[in-house]
């Protein structure tokens, strides 16, 4: 990602690089939230050895960041139930917040597919998703969207804070450097 003083020609260049790359040219980019509503993308961090990090980032309809999070465990689970852990921990805090209207964005289909589909079930992963649909239910409306990866970066960078963040980090005055960028990038896309 990019560093601390590029010009915004660099930052577009860097992100036209990202695109390319990941073979990606007709993505549009990060959308904003619709009006009335705020988007957290979600993400999960699994490192052997290291644990699991989920992040999760809260944006309003302009595209300001509201807060950020990473929640380190030291558990090490695969990365389907990692990523739905990411659902919950994300949409936990926007509960405690107080948020009625959200978008969530995850770049695991699976989970996306899992939760619109309403899937329940005994395994692990199954159980995890009837616990973010029962915490969905203290809101007054969620919106559950796939995203490509390119266009999920600051989740991305919260939940691959290593050395791993220790329990659970909050962000409320700004993100960590490494998800700084990514916000930039994003940024330049609706504006």
């Amino acid at each position: 990602m990019g560093g601390v003083g590029e010009s915004e020609g660099e930052v577009r260049g860097t992100l036209a690089a990202r695109r390319s790359k990941e073979g990606d040219r007709e993505d549009e980019g990060w959308k904003a939230a619709r009006h009335g509503y705020v988007k957290i993308n979600v993400d999960a961090g699994v490192k052997d050895g290291e644990g699991m990090t989920t992040g999760a980032v809260c944006r309003d309809s302009n595209g300001d960041v509201m807060w950020g999070v990473s929640i380190g465990r030291e558990q090490q689970w695969e990365v389907l139930v990692a990523e739905a852990c990411a659902v919950l921990d994300g949409l936990e805090e926007v509960v405690r917040r107080g948020i009625q209207n959200v978008e969530v964005e995850s770049d695991c289909l699976q989970v996306i597919e899992a939760l619109k589909e309403r899937k329940t079930g005994r395994s692990g992963f199954a159980l995890l998703i009837e616990d973010i649909l029962e915490c969905s239910f203290k809101l007054q409306s969620v919106i559950w969207l796939h995203v490509s990866r390119n266009n999920n970066c600051v989740a991305h960078a919260l939940a691959y804070c290593f050395p791993r963040v220790s329990g659970k980090v909050v962000w409320d005055d700004g993100l960590p450097s490494s998800a700084n960028s990514a916000v930039r990038f994003d940024k330049l896309l609706i504006e």
